[in-house]
């Protein structure tokens, strides 16, 4: 495999982790709570996305965004009808 298929499946990796994790976390809180609790997600997982960011800087950078978007995108998707 050469450096640059390495790289690629390293920031695949990464973003599909972030998305996995959250999206795992939000739908535990949503079958385990009857009223959704989007600051829970959003605190688990900005804190995560912050603590990771401090300690290793901007090397699992596409992790620490695709955490903080998908937190964004499943609090909406789990709250749409609170929302509306």
């Amino acid at each position: 495999m050469t450096k640059y298929n390495d790289e690629e499946l390293r920031m695949l990796n990464q973003m599909l982790l972030g998305i996995f994790m959250v999206g795992d976390f939000a739908y535990f809180l949503f079958l385990n709570n009857a009223v959704f609790p989007w600051f829970a997600l959003a605190g688990a997982s900005l804190g995560l996305a912050i603590i990771v960011l401090c300690w290793s800087g901007t090397k699992y950078l596409l992790f620490t965004i695709s955490l903080a978007l998908s937190t964004v995108i499943f609090s909406l998707a789990y709250n749409w009808m609170v929302i509306f």
